[in-house]
């Protein structure tokens, strides 16, 4: 597969958030390519996953 299908791929992951899926075709685009936009989108992804609001555990 080429950079651009594993993009396509994760892109379509992360609609159905399918975090893990969309992380490991990321890393794929990036391995292909280093200087891919796949690192600025997997580094969104990541502070998806991180992203932690007490607020919302309390109601």
């Amino acid at each position: 597969m080429t950079e651009q299908e594993f993009i396509s791929r994760a892109d379509h992951a992360w609609k159905k958030q399918d975090w893990k899926e969309c992380l490991d075709c990321y890393a794929e685009a990036i391995r292909i390519n280093p200087h891919s936009i796949a690192s600025a989108k997997r580094e969104m992804v990541l502070k998806i996953i991180k992203f932690y609001n007490k607020d919302m555990l309390n109601p």
